[in-house]
């Protein structure tokens, strides 16, 4: 059995949304200080590194990350290779044949090559608003992409993460697909259970299936 880790990990040079603290981890006990034991104090955002989108992040009174059903984190996903050089349109879904009946979904674009810069890069792929129409109409309950966002960079109103997370769709984004191929997998992506929270890094894997 073949186990992918696909989380990114959070340390303090890393990309961050534009607004965004970076990861802290700051040692408040340390065994070479003469301490017992060590023990550290870490501040981050709700959304960084992979992470997931709770509908309370964009949906007035929508449901937190704690409450989110356990069943659509775990479970048969496909990764799909999209060759969108700026948006992924609904036309464009169409085109790669994404079996009917398929729940969970990871996008793997040329964003993947953006994780490699420390710094935030605005000129990622995105899905646009019929995409995702299209995505709730086919009933899938998880979607993942491979950057820190599913929508345009500054797009006013939110409307590609309200369709999704008004139909319950879970997001997943900072997915790090650079070393998988597209295919078939089992997934994991359990986030932290904190009360009331908009989001989630996750500790994320694909099992080849």
């Amino acid at each position: 059995m073949k186990v992918h880790d696909i989380s990114l990990t959070l340390r303090a040079r890393m990309p961050v949304y534009p607004g965004e603290p970076t990861p802290l981890l700051e040692p408040t006990s340390q065994m070479e200080r003469g301490d017992s034991y060590n023990v550290s104090r870490l501040t981050i955002s709700t959304h960084t590194g992979t992470h997931i989108d709770a509908p309370r992040h964009f949906l007035p009174g929508g449901t937190p990350v704690d409450q989110i059903p356990v069943d659509v984190l775990v479970g048969p996903a496909l990764v799909v290779e999209m060759p969108a050089e700026q948006e992924i349109t609904a036309a464009d879904l169409e085109a790669v044949a994404i079996p009917p009946g398929t729940e969970r979904i990871l996008f793997k674009t040329r964003n993947s090559r953006l994780l490699d810069h420390e710094d935030f890069r605005r000129d990622f792929v995105y899905l646009t608003l019929d995409a995702a129409r299209w995505l709730v109409e086919r009933g899938v309950r998880l979607l993942a992409i491979d950057y820190l966002s599913v929508e345009q960079m500054d797009a006013q109103p939110n409307v590609v993460h309200q369709t999704l997370l008004r139909a319950g769709v879970v997001i997943v984004e900072g997915a790090d697909l650079r070393q998988v191929a597209p295919g078939s997998y089992l997934l994991a992506c359990l986030p932290l259970k904190i009360e009331g929270a908009d989001g989630s890094p996750v500790r994320a894997v694909l099992v080849e299936m």
